[in-house]
């Protein structure tokens, strides 16, 4: 069995705007993913204390960590992360577009599967582009289940879900709204698998946080069989 997990984390940020880190890190800690993609990571950014936020979260709680630069940012960096209990074999990170910042794709390989880690844009069109690059990284290229998870600013009846759809089979619940955390009223966060392996895997559990604390989101996460 194994937990994949996603949580955009605003950079450490709650719903009062205030940064606290340490109750995303409790969050993640509780959680304990196998995978976990996380979305709005700083590093060396003022408003978050100069924290490397991927690396601090990784270390609290004993796992890996990927990030993936989608900006620079305030003399930092700013984009999303991947943590794993287990180091990936390889990883490749691409640039997806963006209207006002371009955004990032995280692909790691393990053992067992490929997991990888996005954050959309929040303009339709350039969320339909994404999903033709990821098309061109992800398919045909493994013989084991491929993840993808992130933020995807797509409600489930939108383009850019449908357009998704025709690659990957949605593993979590679309009918439980994962933002904003303080009255969740729709669902853009998602953890997916690709169609061409997702005989190979099967949910056993799915589940969404309601925390109104720790970020502006909730994070989501399944439990599938190996």
């Amino acid at each position: 069995m194994i937990t994949l997990a996603s949580f955009n984390i605003r950079a450490g940020f709650g719903m009062e705007n205030s940064y606290k880190l340490q109750r995303a890190i409790d969050k993640i800690s509780t959680i304990n993913a196998d995978f976990i993609a996380l979305q709005e990571v700083d590093v060396n950014i003022p408003r978050s204390e100069h924290t490397n936020i991927p690396k601090t979260i990784a270390e609290a709680v004993n796992m890996h960590y990927v990030f993936g630069k989608a900006i620079d940012y305030a003399g930092g960096e700013y984009g999303i992360a991947l943590l794993s209990k287990q180091a990936p074999i390889s990883t490749k990170k691409v640039i997806l577009p963006g209207l006002v910042e371009t955004r990032a794709l995280i692909i790691s390989e393990f053992e067992s599967a490929v997991v990888c880690a996005t954050h959309f844009s929040l303009h339709e069109e350039f969320q339909l582009q994404a999903v033709d690059i990821i098309r061109n990284e992800l398919c045909g290229k493994y013989d084991k289940p491929v993840y993808i998870m992130g933020d995807f600013n797509a409600t489930p009846d939108s383009a850019t879900i449908t357009k998704l759809k025709d690659i990957f089979t949605i593993l979590t619940d679309t009918t439980i709204p994962t933002f904003p955390a303080d009255n969740p009223r729709i669902c853009i966060d998602y953890i997916m698998c690709l169609k061409e392996n997702a005989d190979k895997v099967d949910v056993v559990e799915t589940y969404t946080d309601e925390d109104k604390a720790a970020s502006d989101h909730v994070y989501i996460s399944i439990k599938v069989k190996k």
